[in-house]
């Protein structure tokens, strides 16, 4: 979010991280920043500043966790969140968590948060959420998040979320861009860089597990990637590895699934001149931070599994900008008596004034 709210026109002041290798890659490209490494409940003062943008933990809220909020600390982890809103007093914050906090439980943690921070300070925040996708904004990668906004009420505006930019152009929306292209953001990367991706060079069963067999792994060339995960051995199909077509299925026992590689490149049927994999493969660290959108030269430090990591847990910096500019210009704010309903997906969280 860092890098996406910097080339928003934010100056970025202030910043937490609890992860060593984190910490470090945040000194590495933001030297001048005030960082306190370690647990942010045991941060007693926060700066005064006019922006607060994080994302505390999703893991209880994750549809691929186990998804039980309330036997999982993190879950409250929000309210550190809202003690920092308190003592920055900020004009506009920006939270970012996983879409499933949306669904969960009917929602209710959602609810839970919005009210804690309507009611902080002395004015409190007028809330605007929604669930975006990052390939309707450019980014090379089908990724939904939440994304909460927060206008201190004294101001009188509430946000509104950018129309997205991209996806299938029909009569009502004839502007929108195509999807960005995994398989462009990353065709000038080496094909393949030894150690940079997971592997299992002395497994019996070879490099990919049943458990990673079970699902389709692989998305065509020119649409935008699955979602780029923090787990390198779960990370989705370099694109121009083989299509992947299914075997088997037995979904009345445990949603049972095989999946098996073809002699088959999709993206050879429409360019015979683009580079294919003789040996599928995994996603390099490197590629999936290009997928999502960090500058070129980026890498974070530490060992490759940190890396993906790092890169796997991160907003796509594209996605932060798109949202923090269209905050920050003024766009994406009006009054608030002139916002008469929510519309399309947005949730927006009324109160009486």
């Amino acid at each position: 979010m860092d890098f996406g709210a910097e080339e928003a026109g934010a100056n970025i002041i202030w910043s937490n991280e609890l992860d060593q290798d984190a910490v470090e890659s945040l000194h590495k490209y933001f030297p001048n920043v005030d960082l306190i490494p370690g647990d942010i409940a045991k941060v007693d003062k926060f700066p005064k500043a006019e922006l607060l943008i994080g994302g505390y933990p999703c893991q209880s809220f994750s549809m691929g966790g186990n998804r039980n909020p309330a036997a999982d600390a993190r879950t409250k982890l929000y309210l550190q969140f809202a003690r920092c809103l308190e003592q920055t007093n900020p004009l506009f914050f920006i939270a970012e968590n996983v879409s499933g906090l949306q669904k969960i439980q009917s929602g209710s943690f959602l609810q839970e948060q919005v009210r804690v921070f309507k009611g902080i300070g002395k004015h409190g925040y007028r809330i605007t959420a929604q669930v975006v996708d990052a390939k309707e904004y450019g980014v090379p990668q089908t990724r939904k998040r939440l994304f909460i906004v927060g206008i201190r009420r004294d101001l009188g505006l509430v946000f509104e979320f950018p129309q997205p930019t991209h996806g299938k152009a029909t009569k009502k929306t004839p502007r929108l861009l195509p999807f960005t292209s995994h398989g462009e953001a990353i065709r000038d990367l080496p094909l393949w860089p030894t150690g940079e991706f997971y592997e299992r060079p002395h497994d019996p069963e070879g490099h990919m597990s049943w458990y990673y067999m079970s699902r389709n792994r692989k998305a065509n060339w020119f649409d935008p990637s699955y979602t780029i995960c923090a787990n390198w051995r779960h990370t989705t199909l370099h694109p121009g590895s083989q299509v992947m077509t299914l075997t088997w299925s037995n979904l009345a026992d445990g949603w049972k699934q095989r999946w098996d590689f073809s002699d088959r490149y999709e993206h050879l049927e429409i360019n015979p001149e683009l580079p294919f994999l003789k040996v599928p493969r995994r996603l390099s660290w490197r590629e999936c931070a290009r997928i999502q959108t960090f500058p070129k030269d980026f890498e974070p430090v530490g060992k490759a599994e940190s890396k993906f990591n790092q890169i796997g847990n991160a907003v796509p910096p594209l996605l932060a900008k798109v949202i923090v500019e269209h905050l920050l210009s003024g766009r994406g704010v009006m009054r608030y008596q002139d916002k008469k309903q929510a519309t399309g997906k947005q949730l927006i969280f009324w109160d009486n004034g």
